[in-house]
């Protein structure tokens, strides 16, 4: 056999080269189909890579640690050992109008109250949140003592040096105030770091409520009694006005009452119209016998003379033209202004009338409310703490630690097989 094995390998020798060189070049293409990482990585040998591979795998290790570990680590010493209890106080209640509210279109089909009942309520909730609610309960309960006191852990604890912009917002954090609709029933939930300053806290935001409620009713009640004086002085100076224009004019013309002036000219012009036509028939009658020169027929002359001038004098009233030609105020155009002004006297003396009775009714008005705040849930002292939630804020904290450690690790490893 040993004399066989030379001429075999010489004889294959061909052979298996041509298949180890074919072999060797479907290896090659294989490879060259991966990244220039790999490329490199064959070039330079297995030593290379297990490097490579190990400081990433540390790296990995590492980035858990300071982003999963040691937040998470963190969260459980501060709520588990440092964070102070939040108690909280709730209390509920809702704004109604004095007089039942006349739905809307939209009101009558959802149920929904009505626009005006809901303004009141969100201004009522926005207050609450408002500087002025803030600077209230600040002189009624103390907020920067209480959320200062030095029992609460630094983290949560207010400084007191910080200005009232700062409490606000800080006074907003610890505030849960919502409306829960269609009843518009308003929820108002208070965080404390004591069961006594939540009750108290809780106590003066409602009161702040009622206050703001109240100072709403006086508002719309000095208004509409100022709006009802300020209509009867209108009134009585309109009042005055037309008195006094409606006297002037009497005692210009020198007649009381315009209308008995002109009935009694009228009666007059007819009494003497009647005379005229009695002395003119007795004058026709004796000129059939007596002479015109005659003592009674120059005396029947006379009167009916006397009687024409009369009935001139009383028509030139009437029709403004006097025997000289010259014109004057007629009994007609008096009767027309005089007519005016009676009217704008009545019409002020309505609305004067008018006026009073408004006035009244605002001042009876003015006496009860517009609007109430009913609190159906009266504050009360909490006996167990509702917050932090210890052990649901640092599973909150694992699971966005794990999170971000995860898409910072994944956008590595896409970034490291990718690399050129």
């Amino acid at each position: 056999m040993n004399k066989l094995e030379p001429s075999s390998t010489q004889a294959l020798q061909p052979l298996e080269r041509a298949r180890l060189v074919s072999q060797a070049l479907a290896d090659a293409a294989r490879r060259a189909r991966f990244s220039t990482r790999s490329r490199r990585r064959l070039q330079g040998g297995g030593f290379q890579a297990r490097a490579g591979d190990k400081i990433f795998r540390w790296a990995g290790i590492l980035s858990f640690w300071l982003l999963v570990v040691a937040p998470t680590a963190a969260a459980g010493l501060y709520f588990g050992l440092i964070a102070s209890d939040q108690y909280v106080s709730e209390f509920k209640f809702t704004v109604a109008g004095a007089e039942p509210a006349p739905l809307d279109s939209v009101g009558a089909l959802s149920g929904i109250p009505a626009i005006s009942i809901i303004q009141d309520t969100q201004i009522v909730v926005n207050h609450l949140s408002s500087r002025a609610a803030v600077e209230a309960l600040e002189n009624s309960v103390g907020l920067r003592a209480r959320f200062s006191a030095s029992v609460i852990d630094s983290v949560a604890r207010f400084d007191a040096a910080k200005p009232i912009e700062k409490l606000v917002r800080y006074w907003t954090s610890m505030l849960n105030a919502a409306i829960k609709m269609p009843a518009g029933i308003v929820e108002v939930k208070i965080r404390a770091f004591s069961r006594d300053d939540a009750l108290a806290m809780a106590r003066a935001a409602l009161a702040v409520s009622e206050q703001l409620i109240n100072d709403l009713n006086d508002r719309m009640n000095r208004d509409a009694l100022a709006a009802a004086e300020r209509d009867v002085e209108r009134a009585a100076q309109r009042l005055s006005t037309a008195r006094l224009r409606l006297e002037t004019l009497r005692n210009d013309e020198g007649l009381l009452d315009v209308q008995r002036t002109a009935d009694g000219i009228a009666r007059l012009l007819g009494e003497s119209k009647s005379v005229l036509l009695k002395l003119q028939q007795e004058y026709a009658t004796q000129a059939k016998a007596v002479s015109e020169r005659a003592p009674q027929m120059q005396a029947l002359q006379s009167r009916i003379l006397a009687t024409r001038a009369q009935i001139a004098e009383l028509e030139a009233k009437v029709t403004g033209a006097t025997a000289a030609g010259v014109s004057q105020a007629t009994l007609s155009g008096l009767m027309t202004r005089f007519a005016e002004l009676d009217l704008e006297k009545q019409i002020a003396e309505r609305l004067y009338a008018g006026a009073i009775a408004a006035l009244e009714t605002a001042r009876m008005t003015s006496e009860r409310k517009k609007m109430y705040l009913n609190t159906f849930v009266e504050p009360t002292l909490p006996e167990e703490a509702a917050y932090p939630r210890r052990a649901l804020n640092v599973f909150l904290t694992l699971l966005g630690s794990l999170g971000i450690w995860a898409s910072l690790l994944g956008g590595a490893v896409l970034v490291r097989n990718n690399m050129a």
